[in-house]
Protein backbone atom coordinates (compact mmCIF):
# COMPACT_ATOMS: atom_id res chain seq x y z
CA UNK A 1 0.00 0.00 0.00
CA UNK A 2 1.14 3.65 -0.69
CA UNK A 3 0.64 6.53 1.84
CA UNK A 4 -2.03 8.61 0.83
CA UNK A 5 -3.42 12.40 0.71
CA UNK A 6 -6.76 14.14 0.13
CA UNK A 7 -6.20 17.68 -2.16
CA UNK A 8 -8.75 19.51 -3.58
CA UNK A 9 -8.69 20.35 -7.42
CA UNK A 10 -11.81 22.68 -8.73
CA UNK A 11 -14.30 21.27 -6.31
CA UNK A 12 -13.40 18.02 -6.23
CA UNK A 13 -11.73 15.99 -3.02
CA UNK A 14 -9.24 13.42 -4.98
CA UNK A 15 -6.95 11.08 -2.87
CA UNK A 16 -3.91 10.69 -4.37
CA UNK A 17 -0.30 9.03 -3.37
CA UNK A 18 1.52 11.20 -1.13
CA UNK A 19 4.95 9.87 -3.28
CA UNK A 20 5.14 8.82 -7.16
CA UNK A 21 4.25 5.46 -7.31
CA UNK A 22 5.15 3.25 -10.53
CA UNK A 23 1.82 2.23 -10.49
CA UNK A 24 -0.70 5.38 -10.18
CA UNK A 25 0.22 8.68 -11.78
CA UNK A 26 -0.50 12.02 -10.50
CA UNK A 27 0.71 15.61 -11.55
CA UNK A 28 -0.20 18.33 -9.57
CA UNK A 29 1.60 20.82 -12.35
CA UNK A 30 -1.46 19.44 -15.00
CA UNK A 31 -3.99 21.15 -12.91
CA UNK A 32 -3.82 24.17 -14.75
CA UNK A 33 -4.33 21.75 -17.84
CA UNK A 34 -7.29 20.57 -16.04
CA UNK A 35 -8.98 23.89 -15.11
CA UNK A 36 -8.77 24.84 -19.11
CA UNK A 37 -10.16 20.99 -19.42
CA UNK A 38 -13.43 21.58 -17.28
CA UNK A 39 -13.94 25.08 -18.65
CA UNK A 40 -13.53 23.98 -22.13
CA UNK A 41 -15.73 20.74 -21.72
CA UNK A 42 -18.36 22.77 -19.74
CA UNK A 43 -18.43 25.43 -22.88
CA UNK A 44 -18.56 22.55 -25.49
CA UNK A 45 -21.79 20.51 -23.72
CA UNK A 46 -23.33 23.50 -23.49
CA UNK A 47 -24.92 24.02 -26.76
CA UNK A 48 -25.93 20.44 -26.67
CA UNK A 49 -29.55 20.08 -26.11
CA UNK A 50 -28.86 17.79 -23.20
CA UNK A 51 -25.26 17.74 -21.92
CA UNK A 52 -26.05 14.32 -19.40
CA UNK A 53 -26.39 12.51 -22.63
CA UNK A 54 -23.02 13.38 -23.62
CA UNK A 55 -20.35 10.15 -23.04
CA UNK A 56 -17.06 10.95 -22.05
CA UNK A 57 -13.75 8.94 -21.38
CA UNK A 58 -10.66 9.46 -20.00
CA UNK A 59 -8.77 6.17 -21.43
CA UNK A 60 -5.96 7.22 -19.71
CA UNK A 61 -6.80 8.52 -15.86
CA UNK A 62 -4.66 7.78 -13.21
CA UNK A 63 -5.63 8.80 -10.15
CA UNK A 64 -9.07 9.46 -11.83
CA UNK A 65 -9.19 13.35 -11.18
CA UNK A 66 -9.87 14.40 -14.66
CA UNK A 67 -13.22 12.09 -15.13
CA UNK A 68 -13.89 12.49 -11.66
CA UNK A 69 -13.93 16.06 -12.14
CA UNK A 70 -15.70 15.98 -15.47
CA UNK A 71 -18.84 13.90 -13.61
CA UNK A 72 -18.64 16.40 -10.55
CA UNK A 73 -17.79 19.78 -12.14
CA UNK A 74 -19.92 19.24 -15.54
CA UNK A 75 -21.92 16.58 -14.87
CA UNK A 76 -21.15 14.23 -17.89
CA UNK A 77 -21.29 10.89 -18.06
CA UNK A 78 -17.83 9.64 -17.95
CA UNK A 79 -15.70 6.14 -18.20
CA UNK A 80 -12.76 6.89 -16.47
CA UNK A 81 -10.01 3.87 -17.32
CA UNK A 82 -6.75 2.91 -16.45
CA UNK A 83 -4.97 -0.46 -16.85
CA UNK A 84 -3.03 -0.60 -13.42
CA UNK A 85 -5.12 -2.52 -10.60
CA UNK A 86 -3.91 0.18 -7.88
CA UNK A 87 -4.89 2.81 -10.01
CA UNK A 88 -8.40 1.25 -10.74
CA UNK A 89 -9.21 0.71 -7.08
CA UNK A 90 -8.00 4.07 -6.19
CA UNK A 91 -10.52 5.78 -8.91
CA UNK A 92 -13.56 3.94 -7.55
CA UNK A 93 -12.18 5.24 -4.29
CA UNK A 94 -12.58 8.66 -5.88
CA UNK A 95 -15.75 8.15 -7.83
CA UNK A 96 -16.95 7.40 -4.03
CA UNK A 97 -15.82 10.32 -2.56
CA UNK A 98 -17.54 12.49 -4.63
CA UNK A 99 -20.79 11.11 -4.69
CA UNK A 100 -20.55 10.49 -8.55
CA UNK A 101 -21.66 7.14 -8.95
CA UNK A 102 -24.68 7.60 -11.19
CA UNK A 103 -22.40 9.34 -13.49
CA UNK A 104 -18.96 7.49 -13.36
CA UNK A 105 -17.84 4.13 -14.23
CA UNK A 106 -14.13 2.89 -13.70
CA UNK A 107 -12.74 0.38 -15.82
CA UNK A 108 -9.55 -1.83 -15.77
CA UNK A 109 -8.48 -2.07 -19.64
CA UNK A 110 -6.22 -1.40 -22.09
CA UNK A 111 -6.82 1.75 -23.43
CA UNK A 112 -7.43 0.93 -26.88
CA UNK A 113 -8.83 -2.01 -26.50
CA UNK A 114 -12.17 -0.10 -24.42
CA UNK A 115 -11.88 2.80 -27.26
CA UNK A 116 -12.05 0.43 -30.28
CA UNK A 117 -14.88 -1.33 -28.23
CA UNK A 118 -17.31 1.89 -27.67
CA UNK A 119 -17.87 4.84 -29.36
CA UNK A 120 -17.42 8.09 -27.17
CA UNK A 121 -18.61 11.42 -27.74
CA UNK A 122 -15.52 13.09 -25.95
CA UNK A 123 -12.58 11.76 -25.97
CA UNK A 124 -9.88 12.32 -23.83
CA UNK A 125 -5.84 10.98 -24.51
CA UNK A 126 -3.66 12.16 -21.66
CA UNK A 127 -0.85 9.92 -21.65
CA UNK A 128 2.43 10.20 -20.13
CA UNK A 129 5.08 11.16 -23.04
CA UNK A 130 3.80 10.74 -27.17
CA UNK A 131 -0.04 10.49 -27.43
CA UNK A 132 0.54 8.34 -30.64
CA UNK A 133 -0.25 5.06 -29.76
CA UNK A 134 -3.39 5.82 -28.85
CA UNK A 135 -4.24 7.89 -31.65
CA UNK A 136 -5.70 5.12 -34.06
CA UNK A 137 -8.24 4.27 -31.17
CA UNK A 138 -8.88 7.47 -30.24
CA UNK A 139 -9.73 8.98 -33.57
CA UNK A 140 -11.94 5.45 -34.16
CA UNK A 141 -13.91 5.90 -30.66
CA UNK A 142 -14.61 9.83 -31.14
CA UNK A 143 -17.71 11.53 -32.38
CA UNK A 144 -17.65 14.85 -31.20
CA UNK A 145 -15.01 16.22 -29.14
CA UNK A 146 -11.04 15.16 -29.00
CA UNK A 147 -8.58 16.05 -26.24
CA UNK A 148 -4.58 15.42 -26.79
CA UNK A 149 -2.10 15.63 -24.33
CA UNK A 150 1.80 15.29 -25.22
CA UNK A 151 4.51 15.26 -22.85
CA UNK A 152 6.98 14.47 -25.38
CA UNK A 153 7.87 18.26 -26.36
CA UNK A 154 11.22 17.31 -27.80
CA UNK A 155 11.03 15.41 -30.57
CA UNK A 156 7.81 17.67 -31.38
CA UNK A 157 9.63 20.96 -31.68
CA UNK A 158 12.43 19.66 -33.18
CA UNK A 159 15.31 19.85 -29.95
CA UNK A 160 15.77 16.13 -29.97
CA UNK A 161 15.11 13.80 -32.90
CA UNK A 162 12.26 11.58 -33.40
CA UNK A 163 9.80 13.87 -35.04
CA UNK A 164 9.79 11.79 -38.53
CA UNK A 165 9.68 9.06 -36.25
CA UNK A 166 6.82 9.34 -33.86
CA UNK A 167 4.35 12.27 -35.74
CA UNK A 168 5.45 11.54 -39.63
CA UNK A 169 6.38 15.47 -39.57
CA UNK A 170 9.91 17.26 -39.51
CA UNK A 171 10.04 20.07 -37.38
CA UNK A 172 12.83 22.92 -36.75
CA UNK A 173 14.10 24.02 -33.58
CA UNK A 174 13.15 27.62 -34.06
CA UNK A 175 12.59 30.19 -31.17
CA UNK A 176 8.90 29.38 -32.16
CA UNK A 177 9.63 25.90 -31.20
CA UNK A 178 6.45 25.73 -28.81
CA UNK A 179 3.92 26.86 -31.42
CA UNK A 180 5.67 24.89 -34.14
CA UNK A 181 5.08 21.23 -31.53
CA UNK A 182 1.53 22.42 -31.74
CA UNK A 183 1.28 22.07 -35.08
CA UNK A 184 3.19 19.44 -35.56
CA UNK A 185 0.81 17.46 -33.06
CA UNK A 186 -2.41 19.15 -35.08
CA UNK A 187 -1.33 18.32 -38.27
CA UNK A 188 -0.74 14.22 -37.17
CA UNK A 189 -4.46 13.99 -35.15
CA UNK A 190 -5.29 15.70 -38.74
CA UNK A 191 -4.09 12.80 -40.84
CA UNK A 192 -5.27 10.03 -38.37
CA UNK A 193 -8.55 11.12 -38.24
CA UNK A 194 -8.90 11.70 -41.82
CA UNK A 195 -8.05 7.93 -42.52
CA UNK A 196 -11.71 7.28 -40.90
CA UNK A 197 -13.67 10.58 -42.92
CA UNK A 198 -13.54 12.78 -39.79
CA UNK A 199 -12.51 16.34 -39.95
CA UNK A 200 -10.87 18.22 -36.74
CA UNK A 201 -11.88 22.15 -36.04
CA UNK A 202 -9.34 23.39 -33.23
CA UNK A 203 -10.88 25.14 -30.55
CA UNK A 204 -8.19 25.66 -28.63
CA UNK A 205 -4.61 24.64 -28.37
CA UNK A 206 -2.00 25.66 -26.26
CA UNK A 207 1.55 25.31 -24.93
CA UNK A 208 2.50 25.16 -21.58
CA UNK A 209 6.24 24.26 -19.79
CA UNK A 210 6.38 20.66 -20.33
CA UNK A 211 3.18 19.74 -22.28
CA UNK A 212 1.15 20.85 -25.38
CA UNK A 213 -2.98 20.46 -25.53
CA UNK A 214 -5.35 20.16 -28.14
CA UNK A 215 -8.92 20.36 -27.74
CA UNK A 216 -10.79 20.01 -31.47
CA UNK A 217 -14.30 19.83 -32.21
CA UNK A 218 -14.84 16.68 -34.39
CA UNK A 219 -17.15 16.32 -37.66
CA UNK A 220 -17.64 13.40 -40.00
CA UNK A 221 -17.99 13.01 -43.77
CA UNK A 222 -15.05 12.73 -46.60
CA UNK A 223 -15.46 15.85 -47.89
CA UNK A 224 -14.61 17.40 -45.18
CA UNK A 225 -11.68 15.53 -44.04
CA UNK A 226 -10.21 16.40 -47.63
CA UNK A 227 -10.88 19.85 -46.89
CA UNK A 228 -9.57 19.38 -43.30
CA UNK A 229 -6.59 17.94 -45.20
CA UNK A 230 -5.44 21.24 -47.27
CA UNK A 231 -4.79 23.15 -44.39
CA UNK A 232 -1.71 21.61 -43.48
CA UNK A 233 1.50 22.71 -45.50
CA UNK A 234 5.15 23.75 -44.29
CA UNK A 235 7.24 26.35 -43.11
CA UNK A 236 10.18 27.34 -44.78
CA UNK A 237 12.70 28.92 -42.21
CA UNK A 238 16.27 30.77 -43.11
CA UNK A 239 18.46 30.50 -40.11
CA UNK A 240 20.96 33.00 -41.20
CA UNK A 241 18.21 36.16 -41.34
CA UNK A 242 15.26 34.55 -39.31
CA UNK A 243 13.02 34.95 -42.52
CA UNK A 244 10.24 32.61 -42.66
CA UNK A 245 7.03 31.95 -44.52
CA UNK A 246 4.76 29.42 -45.10
CA UNK A 247 3.45 27.49 -47.99
CA UNK A 248 0.42 24.41 -48.57
CA UNK A 249 1.44 20.88 -49.83
CA UNK A 250 0.84 21.21 -53.02
CA UNK A 251 3.97 23.64 -53.51
CA UNK A 252 5.78 20.98 -52.25
CA UNK A 253 4.37 18.44 -54.14
CA UNK A 254 4.62 20.66 -57.31
CA UNK A 255 8.56 21.73 -56.23
CA UNK A 256 7.07 25.35 -56.51
CA UNK A 257 9.36 26.57 -53.34
CA UNK A 258 12.33 28.49 -53.83
CA UNK A 259 15.22 26.88 -51.75
CA UNK A 260 17.10 29.68 -51.14
CA UNK A 261 15.92 32.97 -48.80
CA UNK A 262 14.50 35.66 -50.74
CA UNK A 263 16.15 38.12 -48.06
CA UNK A 264 19.83 37.32 -47.68
CA UNK A 265 20.81 34.31 -50.21
CA UNK A 266 21.03 31.48 -47.72
CA UNK A 267 19.69 28.36 -48.16
CA UNK A 268 15.90 27.75 -46.62
CA UNK A 269 15.05 25.11 -44.39
CA UNK A 270 11.42 23.59 -44.33
CA UNK A 271 9.42 21.89 -41.53
CA UNK A 272 6.52 20.13 -41.44
CA UNK A 273 3.46 18.70 -42.71
CA UNK A 274 1.97 20.56 -40.08
CA UNK A 275 -1.46 22.65 -39.59
CA UNK A 276 -1.37 26.36 -41.16
CA UNK A 277 -4.90 27.30 -40.15
CA UNK A 278 -6.18 29.16 -36.88
CA UNK A 279 -5.43 26.72 -34.30
CA UNK A 280 -8.73 28.10 -31.73
CA UNK A 281 -11.81 28.70 -32.48
CA UNK A 282 -11.96 32.70 -30.78
CA UNK A 283 -15.87 32.44 -30.04
CA UNK A 284 -15.01 29.02 -27.87
CA UNK A 285 -12.43 30.55 -26.65
CA UNK A 286 -14.93 33.38 -25.34
CA UNK A 287 -17.01 31.13 -23.74
CA UNK A 288 -14.42 29.35 -22.10
CA UNK A 289 -13.02 32.21 -20.57
CA UNK A 290 -16.66 32.70 -18.91
CA UNK A 291 -16.64 29.62 -17.48
CA UNK A 292 -13.05 29.63 -16.23
CA UNK A 293 -14.26 33.07 -14.21
CA UNK A 294 -17.11 31.66 -13.15
CA UNK A 295 -15.87 28.89 -11.23
CA UNK A 296 -13.78 28.36 -8.39
CA UNK A 297 -10.78 26.68 -9.94
CA UNK A 298 -6.87 26.40 -8.38
CA UNK A 299 -4.91 27.84 -10.92
CA UNK A 300 -7.91 30.07 -12.01
CA UNK A 301 -5.30 33.39 -13.07
CA UNK A 302 -3.04 31.43 -14.93
CA UNK A 303 -6.20 29.74 -16.95
CA UNK A 304 -8.01 33.01 -17.31
CA UNK A 305 -4.16 35.01 -19.08
CA UNK A 306 -3.73 31.80 -21.19
CA UNK A 307 -7.38 31.83 -22.56
CA UNK A 308 -7.62 35.58 -22.64
CA UNK A 309 -4.02 35.68 -24.78
CA UNK A 310 -5.61 33.39 -26.99
CA UNK A 311 -8.59 35.13 -27.39
CA UNK A 312 -6.42 38.26 -29.13
CA UNK A 313 -3.94 36.05 -30.90
CA UNK A 314 -3.12 36.69 -34.69
CA UNK A 315 -3.92 33.04 -36.48
CA UNK A 316 -0.12 33.36 -37.81
CA UNK A 317 1.50 30.43 -37.59
CA UNK A 318 4.83 31.29 -35.74
CA UNK A 319 5.87 34.37 -33.69
CA UNK A 320 8.95 36.52 -33.37
CA UNK A 321 11.08 36.45 -30.32
CA UNK A 322 11.34 40.21 -28.89
CA UNK A 323 14.37 39.76 -26.92
CA UNK A 324 16.47 37.42 -29.17
CA UNK A 325 15.44 39.73 -32.08
CA UNK A 326 17.13 42.64 -29.83
CA UNK A 327 20.39 40.68 -29.16
CA UNK A 328 20.47 39.51 -32.66
CA UNK A 329 20.70 43.33 -33.62
CA UNK A 330 22.60 44.63 -30.27
CA UNK A 331 20.33 46.39 -29.16
CA UNK A 332 18.56 46.66 -25.34
CA UNK A 333 14.59 45.24 -25.36
CA UNK A 334 12.41 47.61 -25.69
CA UNK A 335 8.98 47.06 -23.94
CA UNK A 336 6.83 44.59 -26.13
CA UNK A 337 4.09 46.73 -26.20
CA UNK A 338 5.79 49.45 -27.13
CA UNK A 339 6.73 47.13 -30.50
CA UNK A 340 2.97 46.09 -30.93
CA UNK A 341 2.01 49.74 -31.00
CA UNK A 342 4.69 50.49 -33.25
CA UNK A 343 3.66 47.84 -35.91
CA UNK A 344 0.26 48.91 -35.77
CA UNK A 345 1.00 52.67 -36.66
CA UNK A 346 3.12 51.24 -39.52
CA UNK A 347 0.23 49.74 -40.92
CA UNK A 348 1.13 46.08 -40.20
CA UNK A 349 -1.15 43.28 -37.60
CA UNK A 350 0.12 42.21 -34.00
CA UNK A 351 -0.45 40.80 -30.86
CA UNK A 352 0.73 38.82 -28.10
CA UNK A 353 1.19 35.10 -28.43
CA UNK A 354 0.58 32.82 -25.65
CA UNK A 355 3.41 30.36 -26.32
CA UNK A 356 5.87 33.05 -24.95
CA UNK A 357 5.63 36.24 -22.74
CA UNK A 358 8.43 37.90 -24.82
CA UNK A 359 7.50 37.31 -28.39
CA UNK A 360 5.25 39.29 -30.93
CA UNK A 361 3.03 37.59 -34.02
CA UNK A 362 3.32 40.05 -37.25
CA UNK A 363 2.36 39.90 -40.63
CA UNK A 364 5.41 42.24 -40.91
CA UNK A 365 8.43 40.98 -42.77
CA UNK A 366 12.13 39.78 -40.67
CA UNK A 367 13.79 42.82 -42.48
CA UNK A 368 10.93 45.39 -41.96
CA UNK A 369 10.59 44.25 -38.10
CA UNK A 370 14.11 44.52 -37.67
CA UNK A 371 13.66 48.21 -39.06
CA UNK A 372 11.10 48.76 -36.36
CA UNK A 373 12.99 47.78 -33.69
CA UNK A 374 15.92 49.77 -34.61
CA UNK A 375 13.69 52.89 -35.14
CA UNK A 376 12.05 52.36 -31.61
CA UNK A 377 15.55 51.79 -29.71
CA UNK A 378 16.58 55.47 -31.45
CA UNK A 379 13.59 56.97 -30.08
CA UNK A 380 13.36 55.61 -26.76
Amino acid sequence: MFSETEIHEGTTRIIVPEHPTKSIFYNPVMELCRDIDIASIAAFSSSHPNPAQLTYIDALAGTGVRGVRVANEVGLHVTINDRSTPAYELIKRNIALNAVEERATAYKENANVLLLQTNYDLVDIDPFGSPVPFLDAAAQSVKKLLLITATDTAPLCGAHTGGMRNYSARPLNTEYHAEMATRILLGAVTRELARYDKAIQPLLSYASAHFVRLIVRVEKGARKADECIERLGFIAHCFFCGHRFTFPCADMLNLNVPNTCALCGQKLRVAGPLYLHPIKAKEFCEQVHLELGNRELGKKHEALKIVHTCIHELDIPFYYEHHALCKSLKLPPTPLSSLIDALHSNGFSASRTQFSDTAVKTNARIDELKTLVKALSTEL
